[in-house]
């Protein structure tokens, strides 16, 4: 028996979906739509939240390890340098030198409103410093220092200090000031402990600065 032409078409399938193939994700193969309830969103953003808060306080705290306070310098013992009511950025990175700028514990003997004061060292433990030569300029280990910063005379005071070692040696830009280590000669030479260094100043924020090199 021969097949009639009818015979070879399809059959049509009644009650499937109509597919538009030029619509992305069609098919039987499309990934489910999923939907989210508004609690779930809620649950996404609080997690999100609680790591951005944690990243923040993380950083804090890293800050504060690393950065020390905010200090007021009271008086115009470092000028001009620093000038008398600046707010300066203090850090406790890194080891001190000899020409940084400390924030350090005032002594009675400073008189210090504040109790800190912010000075030059100018000779740290093993070195020897003296004041001064022929010139007027401080040594130190037998070297003269070039002290472009520095306002006023030194030679109000005379002396010769071997630092021991632990120690600093500081001195205030502005040298007609006492509030410094030759206040405190008499005693270790003038010199005070590193325990006595709160940090060193990196940044005069008020008045805008910017960074003490």
């Amino acid at each position: 028996m021969r097949r009639s032409d009818d015979d070879t078409q399809p059959i049509p399938v009644t009650g499937a979906p109509e597919v538009d193939a030029r619509t992305p994700g069609a098919g039987r193969h499309a990934a489910p739509r999923v939907r989210r309830s508004l609690g779930s969103w809620a649950l996404v953003i609080a997690r999100e939240a609680g790591i951005v808060a944690a990243i923040v306080v993380a950083a804090v705290i890293l800050a504060r390890l690393i950065v020390g306070p905010i200090a007021y310098v009271s008086d115009d013992a470092m000028e001009p340098s620093i000038a008398a009511g600046s707010r300066v950025l203090v850090t406790s990175w890194g080891e001190t030198a000899a020409g940084d700028l400390v924030l350090v514990r005032s002594p009675d003997a400073w008189a210090s409103p504040t109790g800190t004061s912010v000075a030059r060292v100018i000779a740290v433990g093993g070195q020897q410093v003296v004041c001064c030569d022929d010139s007027g300029r401080i040594t130190v280990d037998g070297v003269a220092l070039e002290e472009p910063y520095r306002s006023g005379p030194t030679d109000q005071v005379t002396f010769d200090v071997s630092v021991p070692d632990g120690r600093v040696f500081v001195l205030a830009d502005r040298r007609g000031t006492a509030r410094d280590s030759r206040a405190l000669l008499p005693v270790e030479g003038g010199s005070l402990p590193t325990s006595d260094i709160v940090g060193r100043v990196v940044v005069v924020l008020w008045p805008p600065r910017g960074f003490i090199g």
